[in-house]
Parts: structure tokens; C-alpha cells; sequence
């Protein structure tokens, strides 16, 4: 771990101070929660008291005994299971009972228009509706995209293999009814016919309502294609005629599905009473007799089951207490909701901060199970207390204790925040600056150690305090160890020129006895051996004598200005004529390459990479040398066929005094001594580049390059 690391960490410390501050804040947030719970609580219980035993406002009608249903089934899966005589005549003629429709009918003196005395919400019977709450009104094209999913509120109608299913709902006052309707053959009227033309009807969708006057009244939608489609009345002519007129406050619309077809309309619900239904015409062909099934009488085309919705005055009633970031919703006993007033979303003045800071600090205080709206719900009961009819629920969001938790939090977190970051900044710096002193050195001691000789001059040894102490150590260090390599690399040079004269000594010598003719036969042989040995040896002086003076006359080269192309392939035509046993392919621009440097170095460093190509290439092979312009170098490349380099040896190629030659040209004699790849590195810094060895990338030899610095 890093000293600044380290010094960071314990500058985090002063972090507990802001997490201190964070826990009371959640503490005066829930004080504050409660506080705004009970507030609404005592609103809610308010409202409720002032909605007790109005069930004129929760509901449109009140509970009264179903009707008694003639020619329709008791079961509320099944629509009516028979059709009279005459009921399947009149509607095959277009003309069914409600051709009465031109003549209101008003039930009275029955059951249908008794008024129940009770005060809870009123039992659905299986031919009621109860319509859902739209938060917005559907787009009525046929198709019922714009309608919630609400499996739980559709209602099916069934008679025999015919099924149909009604999802009801109400937005301001406005009734919307979606029918999906399975017919495997819809049948359209024919277009532009009379629609009371019995040869020329198809499918039909009655409506019928019961107003609030207490009259029945029914109408049709008989469509002739997909598409908007009016909803129609029968009334009576001047001549007694029955004729089709259209209900402009009824808007249709019919649309194919996959298992037969969809009807949407809407009904302005001032036009309904306590009454509503439909009934569906299913025909097999124009003019056929249909079977007739739904909420409506087959026989008379009378309202059967009731519209269960609360009456429009309650949301106007609810409306008068709103506010800002207010919700209030009546719902019946079993909790379907009746009406409600939104007003969440609007911005009040006690509203949440929105600063980058505010919203910040938020992401620590809030907590995922925190919920961010309160609710409280209270019942509402009969005139006599005794039973309820209703709840009423208020849904209040939290912006007011939000907001002065935010505004405490925000002033404290500030305060505490600053000086952390003070603290953590000064000690961030100062281990800063200590690791910069330390960097500098580590960079002084990697780097002292480099192929030219070592650095003596060290950093931070002026400084007084540890950092000081060390550095000046490490240059003490660094300046013996300079001594001892000094003395090291002019050591060959003192022993080739001390070891000359006694070898040219024991060649005189051995030169002479070899002239002597009485010397035995016997001891030619140790003669010979001796000379060899010694001429050896002068081998190896002169080698040791020649990196010197190499390394001299490299410091001391001359440089030019010259173009490396024609140097390159003079030399190439200078190889084939020398080497003859291997063949040389060249590789070069055809645009000049200037450099800077000295030609003749150039050419000594292309000899050894040709002479060791030489050696370890089989005869016969092609050896490639290859120039490459780059933009701020030079690169020249010899690739030559043979094994290719162990990878532990790549580093040291090219280290002085250094060979491993384990394979190569097997009969060549000669001595090496690990000069050649170093006196081509020297060559390659020289002019400001380095020199660097690689195996082909199919392993079937080595390339050497040299790149070269172009200024």
C-alpha cells in the first residue's frame, strides 16, 4: 500500500462526523413523518365523516332487488338460452322489438323501479357493470390499445359457442364500453342499404339504457365495415315508417381481431339512468335469423342488469379539498375505486430541494424501504353508523418533511463535508510530495545502472531531513560502485597490453626453436601444439584490444548528412560476391532515406549481422535485408533462415563479452568472443537508435534490427 494511499485513509476518518449527521437527520426525518401521518389521518377521518350515509354522491342509484329477467337465463355466464318466435322474427326483419324504441317504454309499478332503502354499496348481480376509473379517455377507434389491462374487470357473455366479453369504464362523464366479440363468420351489412332492410343486415350490437327519467331506450350499431361506425335509434316516421336515424352523442367504432371482432363506443353517462347493456345480433349470413345473447331481454330488448358507478357529483364534492401534492380517492367496501382527485404531481411550495448537493446528500440519507408518500385511509359509514359503505383513502407526498430534513441536512453536510476535504487535502498533499521526492528516487536508482557506466549524481541529497540521509547514502554507494566498473571496463584493454610482450616472448621463442634441426622428431609435436595455443591467445588480445579501440572510434566517428539506400545495396552487391554459397534478397525504398551519422559505421554494423547470418543460415539460403522508412526512424532489417533464438537469451545478445553458439556453421573454427552484436548496439546508439532481435513469426529464423534516428 502506498504512502499516500495510507495517509488518504486515515484523512477518511474525519468522514464520521458527515455519517454522525446522516443518522440524525433520519431521525428527524421519521419525527417528522409521523407528525404528517396523523395530520392526514385527521383529514381523511374528516372528509369521511362529511361523505357519511351520501349514497346519492358514492353510488347512482341505490340498492334495489334484481329485476325479474324474462327470456334470459338466471345464470350470469349465459346470456338468454332461447329466442321467441317472434323476437328471432322481428330482428331478422331489422325491425325487433325495439322498434318499440320509437316510442319510449317507462317501467314502473315493478320491481325495476323500486329504490332499495339500503345504504352499502349495492350486490353486482351476474347482468351488472361496474365500470373502472380511466385516468385518461381511450382514443374510441375500435381497437383498445389506449385501455389499462385489467384482466379482473372484463365480464363475458356466453350462448352456446358464441362468447362475448365487456370491459366498462368511465372518465369525467363519459361512459366507454370495449366488447370482444369471438365469431369465427363476421357478417357486415351491405353498404349504402337501409339498415332496417332485412335482406341486408348483418351483425348488430344493441344498446340499451334506461334514462334518468326511468324510460328504456335502445339503439344499434350495425356496422358495413371495419372502421368508425355511428350508433343508430328507430324512430317513427311521419307515415308511421319506421326509419334509422343516427345518435350523434354515441360514437363507434368496429375493428377485425384474430377470433372475430372488437366494437368500441362511449355514451355520455347523462343519458343513463340506473339501467345499462348490450346485446349482441350473431348472424351466419345476411338476412339470417340471429342468435341473440348479453345483457339485454332477447324479447323486448329491456335492461336487465344495473351500472354500478358513483354519481359525478362525488369528484366535484372531492375536488373542493385539494391541494397541492394531495390525493383523494373514494373507494366501496370491498375496495373498488369509485372516484378520485390527483394532485401529486404539481409543485408545492414546501417541495424537494433540487440541488446537486441536495440530490447528493439524498442518495446517503434515503433508504430503498423508505417510501416516499404517506397514506392514511378512513371508513365511511351509513347514517346510523353501524355499517360501511366506503373508504376514503388520502395519499399526501412527503415534500414537506423532505424538505427541511434537506435544508438541516444540507447546512450541516456543508460544514462537515469542508472540513473533511480540508483535512483530507492537506494530508492528500503532503503524501503527494512525499511520494514525488520517493519517485524521483526510485527513478535515480533504476536508471544509475545503464550501459554507458553508472550515475553518480543522485537527487534530494541537499535535503535535511530522512529523505536526505538515504539519497546521500545511495550516492555514496553509486560512486564507489562507478569506480569498480571503471576499473572493470578498462581492464581488457590493461591485460591485452600487459600480456603482449611475454606472448610476443614465448612466439620469438618457439619461432626459434623450430629453426633448430636437432630437435626430436617427438617434440615437433609439442612445438606445434605450443604454437597454435600462443597464436590463440594472440587471437583473443587482439580481439580484447579491438572493442576499445571500437568503442573509441565509434565516440570519435565523424558524422554526415548521406542517404542509407545506396550504402545498403552497395554493400548487399559487396556480400553475393563474398558469400557465394548463400543468396541475398534486398528490400529498399525507392524514394531517398537521409539520416545523420557515419556511413562506414553503418556498413561495420551490416557486417556482423551478415557475418552471424552467415553462420548460423544453412547454404543455399536467402538471407533478406530490408530498409524501412518510418516517419521519425530509419529500420534496417536482416532476416536469415536457421534455428530460431530461445527466448531466455533474446535479452543478452547483444551484451559485451557474451556469445552462445551452440548450433550454427558446425565446421567454422574460428574464435568468437561476443563482440560482434555489441559493437552493433554501440553502432545503433550512436546514431541515436537502438538494435533489437526477434524470431520470425513462423520459427524458421531470426531477424535483427537495427533502427536508426531520423532527423
Amino acid at each position: 500500500m502506498s504512502l499516500r494511499l495510507k495517509l488518504l485513509l486515515l484523512g477518511l476518518l474525519t468522514l464520521a462526523l458527515p455519517w454522525g449527521g446522516c443518522r440524525y437527520a433520519r431521525q428527524m426525518e421519521g419525527a417528522l413523518r409521523e407528525g404528517e401521518r396523523n395530520s392526514l389521518q385527521a383529514v381523511a377521518q374528516t372528509i369521511a365523516a362529511s361523505l357519511q350515509g351520501r349514497t346519492d354522491f358514492l353510488y347512482r342509484e341505490g340498492q334495489d332487488a334484481p329485476p325479474a329477467v324474462n327470456g334470459a337465463a338466471s345464470d350470469g355466464a349465459q346470456a338468454a338460452e332461447g329466442t321467441s318466435a317472434a323476437a328471432g322474427t322481428s330482428a331478422a326483419t331489422g325491425t325487433t322489438a325495439a322498434s318499440a324504441a320509437g316510442t319510449t317504454t317507462r317501467v314502473s309499478g315493478s320491481s325495476t323501479d323500486t329504490e332499495s332503502s339500503g345504504t352499502a354499496e349495492p350486490a353486482p348481480t351476474p347482468y351488472d357493470l361496474q365500470p373502472i376509473m380511466l385516468s385518461a379517455a381511450p382514443y374510441v377507434n375500435g381497437y383498445g390499445d389506449d385501455w389499462p389491462r385489467a384482466p379482473g374487470s372484463w365480464r363475458y357473455f356466453a350462448k352456446d359457442q358464441h362468447r362475448f366479453g365487456i370491459l366498462t369504464g368511465v372518465n369525467e362523464r363519459m361512459l366507454y364500453v370495449l366488447l370482444d366479440i369471438e365469431d369465427s363468420h363476421v357478417v357486415y351489412d351491405t353498404p349504402g342499404s337501409n339498415p332496417l332492410d332485412s335482406a341486408a343486415i348483418g351483425d348488430r350490437v344493441w344498446i340499451g339504457v334506461q334514462d334518468p327519467a326511468g324510460h328504456e331506450r335502445q339503439f344499434f350499431i350495425a356496422p358495413n365495415g371495419p372502421g368508425s361506425t355511428p350508433a343508430k335509434r328507430i324512430e317513427t316516421g311521419e307515415y308511421g315508417q319506421k326509419i334509422a336515424v343516427e345518435e350523434p352523442r354515441i360514437i363507434g367504432a368496429v375493428q377485425p381481431s384474430q377470433r372475430g371482432y372488437t366494437v368500441e363506443f362511449r355514451v355520455p353517462l347523462s343519458m343513463i339512468g340506473r339501467r345499462f347493456g348490450v346485446l349482441i345480433d350473431d348472424r351466419s349470413a345476411r338476412g339470417a335469423i340471429p342468435v341473440s345473447y348479453g345483457t339485454l331481454r332477447s324479447d323486448d330488448l329491456q335492461t336487465v342488469g344495473r351500472l354500478i358507478v358513483s354519481a359525478p357529483e362525488l369528484t366535484d364534492y372531492l375536488a373542493q379539498f385539494m391541494q397541492p401534492g394531495l390525493r383523494l380517492a373514494v373507494t366501496t367496501a370491498s375496495g373498488r375505486l369509485l372516484a378520485q382527485v390527483d394532485a401529486l404531481a404539481q409543485v408545492t411550495e414546501l417541495s424537494r430541494q433540487r440541488g446537486i448537493l441536495a440530490r447528493f446528500y439524498r442518495r446517503f440519507v434515503d433508504r430503498p424501504s423508505d417510501r416516499s408518500y404517506i397514506e392514511s385511509e378512513a371508513p365511511i359509514y351509513d347514517r346510523d353508523h353501524r355499517e360501511v359503505i366506503g373508504h376514503l383513502r388520502a395519499t399526501q407526498t412527503g415534500d414537506r418533511w423532505f424538505n427541511l430534513r434537506d435544508r438541516a441536512l444540507t447546512q450541516m453536510l456543508n460544514f462537515t463535508l469542508i472540513t473533511s476535504l480540508v483535512a483530507v487535502t492537506a494530508m492528500f498533499a503532503f503524501a503527494a510530495w512525499l511520494a514525488v521526492r520517493l519517485s524521483r528516487l526510485r527513478r535515480a536508482s533504476e536508471s544509475a545502472l545503464t550501459r554507458e557506466g553508472l550515475i553518480t549524481t543522485f537527487p534530494e541529497t541537499q535535503s535535511p531531513d530522512e529523505l536526505g540521509d538515504v539519497a546521500r547514502g545511495f550516492s555514496t554507494l553509486l560512486g564507489r560502485l562507478n569506480e569498480y566498473t571503471s576499473y572493470l571496463r578498462t581492464l581488457a584493454g590493461k591485460l591485452a597490453h600487459e600480456i603482449r610482450t611475454p606472448l610476443t616472448i614465448v612466439r620469438s621463442s618457439l619461432e626459434n626453436l623450430e629453426t633448430e634441426s636437432q630437435v626430436p622428431a617427438s617434440a615437433r609435436v609439442y612445438l606445434d601444439r605450443a604454437r597454435q595455443g600462443s597464436e590463440r591467445l594472440n587471437t583473443i588480445l587482439i580481439a580484447m584490444g579491438a572493442a576499445t579501440r571500437v568503442e573509441e572510434a565509434i565516440s570519435n566517428a565523424d558524422r554526415s548528412r548521406f542517404d542509407l539506400v545506396p550504402v545498403v545495396a552497395s554493400a548487399a552487391d559487396a556480400y553475393r560476391a563474398a558469400f557465394p554459397e548463400r543468396r541475398f534478397a534486398t528490400e529498399l525504398p525507392s524514394e531517398p532515406l537521409m539520416i545523420d551519422g557515419a556511413p562506414d559505421l553503418i556498413v561495420q554494423a551490416l557486417d556482423k549481422l551478415i557475418d552471424n547470418a552467415v553462420d548460423f543460415s544453412p547454404a543455399g539460403a536467402t538471407i533478406t535485408i530490408r530498409v524501412v522508412a518510418e516517419s521519425h526512424a530509419a529500420v534496417l532489417e536482416v532476416d536469415n533462415p536457421g534455428p530460431p533464438i530461445a527466448p531466455e537469451i533474446l535479452g543478452r545478445l547483444f551484451e559485451s563479452l557474451w556469445q552462445s553458439r551452440r548450433g550454427g556453421a558446425e565446421n567454422d573454427s574460428r574464435p568468437h568472443f561476443g563482440l560482434g552484436l555489441y559493437i552493433v548496439r554501440l553502432i545503433a546508439e550512436f546514431h541515436g537508435g537502438s538494435a533489437t532481435a526477434e524470431n520470425l513469426p513462423d520459427a524458421t529464423g531470426a531477424r535483427f534490427t537495427i533502427r536508426l534516428l531520423r532527423q
